[in-house]
């Protein structure tokens, strides 16, 4: 028996209710914050703080990966399961997928919030707000979700988040019913989380250092260089004129110069990928690196083996599905605040990630032979392909075509057929009773017909619902089981010899 109304204290009440305002604390008082700094090595030598991450995220290459971490995320399937069968918690199940419904506030989507918790890998750690708890239907629930920046949190020296309001602006700890945080990779010396942007900095520092000689390389050797040639003693107008010619050539792509005077075009020859162009190029595969472990499936220079890249592709798959957990963390964490402030009892839903499968000749060889080898149960099988096991009055799609599935044509006709008079006790016994009663009544069959057209004809009358396709292959099946059967019975023969 579960209370789906516990009781409030005044206390808990005023907690649940508290508003909290992120623009209302003046960034000015930092000072007299007492916090454990964020220990992050790379930007406290270089002088900088976080907030240079947002102008490295605005990096062309940058946000090209990001954009490629943010589709892989919402290419997974996301599913909320009830945390047990008990009254409690299917109850809080049933809220919870009523307040994932809607959206969390009137200009966000869950999507916009999920991004956020799984930007806890760029930034270190991120931070949710559930706001102020309104009753609904009987149960209460925050009225509104909203992210935050992190620069107004911070953590105690005993890794306990810490929120600055303007009341406490030395930062004061969060109550878990009001605040949702995830961090990437944390340790005791770091609370904060490793932001993989921090490892960004000086690749992107050094490519736009690049970039600046790399265009003066271009202004210099880009187009091809005039030359301008003058007599010996000519004044200094006549020299001044002539580069001015010269210079309206570059421009205008005409001149007018002294009949004396001529001009010579010089094209530069280089050879080769130039210097500053290599430091972008290895800058930009270091911030792949960083970022999604890989670098021949964002780009290839210079060519590359497609098993190679279809290997990083792989790699960086395995760590979208390692940072979903991120989000996964941050939605079960607000399904934990619901069930705490509504139930006595019971287990919160939980929100799990699904992949979105797909049926290879390797998943389905691999249930196949494991069937032939041991027992094996048909809810793994279904787990293996990855494909919901079918209800008792849900219709079963039938697909004649060959190659479509463990089961062929032919055998799944066979197996239609033999249903009526053997009893099968596992969906495998389909496939032993197709490859081996029936192919050798179909040998027998072979072996007492003249023909093929006799034979043909003992195989429909038996099996009048199969497909020509089918028939073809069966047929064949059989033709070969006769004929090796035939070589087995001559080579097991003993020949005497007469010595005579």
């Amino acid at each position: 028996m579960f209370k789906s109304k516990p009781r409030i204290t005044s206390k808990a009440y005023a907690a649940l209710n508290r508003m909290f305002d992120q623009n209302r604390l003046d960034p000015s008082l930092t000072s007299l914050i007492t916090e454990l700094p964020n220990p992050d090595p790379i930007l406290r030598r270089a002088g900088k703080n976080t907030a240079i991450y947002e102008e490295i995220s605005r990096d062309a290459h940058v946000i090209g990966e990001l954009r490629s971490l943010r589709s892989g995320l919402f290419s997974f399937n996301t599913e909320l399961v009830p945390g047990g069968d008990d009254a409690a918690s299917l109850k809080s199940y049933e809220l919870a997928k009523a307040f994932f419904a809607k959206k969390p506030c009137h200009h966000t989507e869950w999507a916009d919030m999920d991004w956020h918790n799984y930007s806890a890998i760029l930034n270190g750690f991120s931070v949710t707000h559930l706001g102020k708890y309104i009753k609904h239907n009987g149960n209460w629930q925050p009225e509104y979700v909203e992210t935050w920046r992190n620069s107004r949190f911070a953590f105690s020296s005993d890794s306990e988040l810490m929120v600055k309001t303007s009341e406490n602006p030395q930062g004061e700890l969060v109550d878990h019913r009001r605040w949702s945080c995830v961090r990437h990779m944390p340790s005791a010396e770091n609370p904060y989380g490793i932001a993989l942007l921090s490892s960004c900095f000086w690749p992107w520092t050094f490519k736009h250092g690049g970039f600046k000689f790399f265009v003066q390389l271009c202004e210099r050797f880009g187009i091809p260089f005039p030359v301008g040639k003058y007599p010996v003693g000519s004044q200094d107008k006549d020299i001044d004129n002539l580069l001015n010619g010269l210079a309206k050539l570059v421009q205008d792509g005409i001149a007018a110069i002294p009949d004396d005077t001529t001009i010579e075009i010089i094209e530069s020859k280089l050879s080769g990928e130039p210097v500053p162009e290599r430091l972008v190029n290895f800058c930009n595969a270091e911030i792949s690196k960083a970022l999604t472990s890989q670098t021949l499936a964002t780009e290839q220079k210079g060519g590359g083996a497609r098993a190679a890249s279809e290997t990083h592709a792989k790699r960086a798959g395995d760590n979208q599905r390692s940072d979903r957990a991120l989000v996964a963390s941050f939605r079960n964490q607000i399904t934990n605040a619901l069930h705490t402030v509504n139930f006595d009892g019971g287990e919160p839903p939980k929100f799990i990630f699904k992949d979105k499968r797909e049926i290879n000749s390797e998943t389905v060889t691999r249930v196949r032979e494991s069937a032939r080898l041991v027992p094996i149960g048909v809810d793994w099988a279904y787990n293996e392909l990855g494909i919901p096991k079918p209800n008792d009055n849900e219709a079963i799609l039938d697909i004649p075509e060959e190659s479509k599935g463990i089961a062929t044509a032919a055998k799944s006709e066979f197996a239609k057929a033999l249903s009526n008079n053997v009893e099968l006790t596992d969906e495998f016994d389909v496939f032993d009773h197709a490859t081996d009663d029936t192919i050798k009544k179909l040998f027998h069959f072979a072996q007492a017909s003249k023909d093929l057209d006799e034979l043909k004809q003992k195989i429909t009358s038996q099996f009048p619902d199969i497909s020509t396709t089918a028939l073809a292959q069966v047929a064949q099946t059989a033709m070969e089981y006769e004929y090796m059967a035939g070589m087995n019975e001559a080579n097991s023969k003993t020949v005497e010899i007469d010595d005579e």
